[in-house]
């Protein structure tokens, strides 16, 4: 298995963009082919892209964005492969050599639950194999991942599960702020609806080339004062008023319920959890105690808006220091006086706030997460991206494996046992100048697991049932 995550295809291709971020796309369409091509013969492979393959977040189509939906997500997804052929004529040879591709859903991608845009992309790679003269990948609904074939593409909604082996999704789903309510069909009036994150993107990020794409992934409120202070007062101005913007609709996901996922959807996304229950031999109580192991999606709280806006700090600011302004007098203190007191008190306020708060750590937090899920989910290896940060970890007879972000080379690659088929061993490794390293090798405990592996399933469907 070759597992890969966080390439985030297409983050240049908005307006305004950095040289070196067009720059970089050029250098993933020469590298990633030829990581694909030194990988594909070794095979067979199950080639695991864990989320984030596409960034539709950050895909400004000039004319087109105002259709919205599923139509602007197909137009969005053709975007990114016609930026990147290289990419794909490796995706296709890859296939082509009797390999497996499995997309997982990632935060960056929810997307790929359109059906329209699984069907574009099977049709860029079926289209291209049969041009080549191979067989096409044929649809082939749910699918167990020990018996996939080679050569076929599919689609997975949320995890993959071997009994007794592997546990493998992207990991959003623990970040409040990149979350969404019903994930399996967060959709508004048949619209998928957007996480905090993805509006402080394209409300403000996008808007800003002198930022990092993945600032709203992993900035703090003091983090994005601190970057904006060392830019000096004119571009203070401006993020200012982009700060204002950007507040302005993230509210609007809360008080007008535009991030909220309407009946229909919760009703599909019920219907969708049950089904997978079935198909990955899971009961619903672990499902629903997997679900409730993650934070309430930022959009979805008061206290989640305010903490992710900073509003929570500039309420508590004005509010005490305008309450001393109005105390001094009747205290028999000037105004001014009162005003400076309270900004003492609104400083020693929001220090606390800030400290209750803590640091953003989402590398961190899904390390504690994975113990969890491997205890709840009864596996010995948990497999997780989002992070951005590649490791291997080991907690309490669960190892963690995050494949961190494909741009500086990381990925994972676990073998199998000959005998009984599951998991036996995972390395980290890195691609970097046409070779790889490997940065850590780790074996996983063959304990309390089933005897055979034969009950291995996952969660994905290639049609628009998934």
């Amino acid at each position: 298995m070759l597992l890969i995550s966080d390439l985030h295809l297409g983050s240049h291709l908005k307006p305004r963009m950095r040289g070196e971020y067009v720059h970089l796309a050029a250098r993933i369409d020469e590298v990633l082919p030829r990581f694909l091509d030194h990988y594909a013969g070794q095979g067979p492979w199950q080639l695991i892209i864990n989320g984030d393959f596409i960034d539709f977040w950050n895909i400004e189509l000039a004319g087109k964005d105002a259709r919205g939906g599923e139509a602007l997500a197909v137009d969005r997804l053709h975007a990114a492969f016609d930026a990147y052929p290289g990419v794909e004529d490796a995706l296709i040879r890859f296939l082509e050599a009797g390999n497996t591709v499995v997309f997982v859903t990632g935060n960056h991608d929810a997307e790929l639950l359109y059906p329209g845009v699984r069907a574009a992309i099977q049709g860029r790679l079926e289209g291209g194999m049969a041009a080549a003269g191979g067989e096409a990948p044929s649809a082939t609904g749910t699918f167990r991942i020990g018996d996939v074939l080679p050569g076929r593409v599919h689609f997975v909604s949320w995890f993959l599960h071997e009994q007794g082996g592997v546990w493998i999704e992207h990991g959003h789903l623990f970040d409040a702020a990149c979350a969404t309510t019903d994930h399996l069909s967060p959709t508004r009036e048949g619209r998928l609806v957007q996480s905090v994150a993805e509006v402080a993107t394209r409300s403000f990020a996008n808007l800003m080339p002198e930022i990092d794409y993945d600032a709203p992934d992993r900035y703090s409120g003091m983090d994005y004062v601190r970057w904006m202070f060392a830019r000096g007062l004119r571009f203070v101005l401006l993020v200012v008023l982009l700060y204002l913007r950007t507040v302005g609709r993230v509210l609007g996901l809360w008080l007008l319920r535009g991030g909220r996922v309407d009946r229909q959807g919760r009703a599909t996304h019920e219907e969708r959890l049950e089904r997978i229950a079935a198909n990955a031999g899971l009961q619903m109580s672990t499902l629903t105690a997997l679900q409730e192991m993650a934070p309430p999606p930022s959009s979805a709280t008061v206290g989640g808006v305010l903490s992710v806006t900073a509003l929570d700090v500039l309420l508590t600011l004005f509010f005490v220091v305008g309450l001393g302004i109005l105390v001094g007098p009747l205290i028999g203190a000037t105004r001014l006086i009162g005003g400076l007191v309270g900004v003492v008190l609104a400083a020693l306020a929001i220090r606390g706030i800030l400290r209750r708060r803590g640091k953003r750590a989402i590398a961190e937090d899904m390390r504690g997460v994975a113990v969890d899920v491997g205890r709840l989910t009864d596996v010995p290896l948990v497999l997780m991206g989002h992070s951005h940060r590649g490791s291997i970890d080991i907690y309490d007879g669960v190892v963690y494996g995050n494949s961190g972000c494909w741009l500086d080379g990381s990925h994972l690659v676990v073998r199998r046992d000959p005998e009984t088929r599951l998991p036996a061993e995972i390395e980290l490794r890195r691609w970097r100048n046409g070779g790889v390293t490997i940065l850590q090798r780790e074996g996983i405990a063959a304990a309390e697991r089933p005897e055979s592996a034969a009950a291995v399933a996952g969660v994905g469907n290639v049609g628009a049932s998934a």
